[in-house]
């Protein structure tokens, strides 16, 4: 996987810590401590749309007289599955906190 807060990719052996579940679930970046999630609303749309798609080429292939229907219809399912897919990425629900450094000593060296 790739996070996208520290663009590190880490693999799925590699996530320690995991929050929320099924569809809401969330993982934490094992380098950079982000909490990374997908959109939930994309993810059950891209579900739909294999179960519709699917559906819709099963019927048709054993009712012909559907066939002027069925196929539009799944054509329609497949394209809204791909789009979905493409958009649904990890995403950061909640970026780490930024801790800051004094580094006044070294600023005052080169003024």
């Amino acid at each position: 996987m790739l996070c996208t807060h520290c663009s590190k990719t880490f693999g799925v052996n590699a996530v320690q810590n995991q929050r929320g579940k099924g569809l809401n679930a969330q993982i934490q970046c094992p380098h950079c401590d982000a909490w990374l999630g997908k959109n939930p609303i994309l993810t059950r749309l891209k579900i739909v749309a294999f179960y519709a798609g699917f559906a819709a080429l099963v019927y048709g292939y054993f009712e012909p007289e559907m066939r002027n229907l069925t196929t539009p219809l799944a054509i329609v399912a497949v394209i809204v599955l791909l789009i979905s897919h493409m958009m649904d990425h990890l995403k950061v629900t909640q970026a780490p906190e930024i801790k800051e450094v004094d580094d006044s000593e070294h600023r005052q060296k080169y003024r």
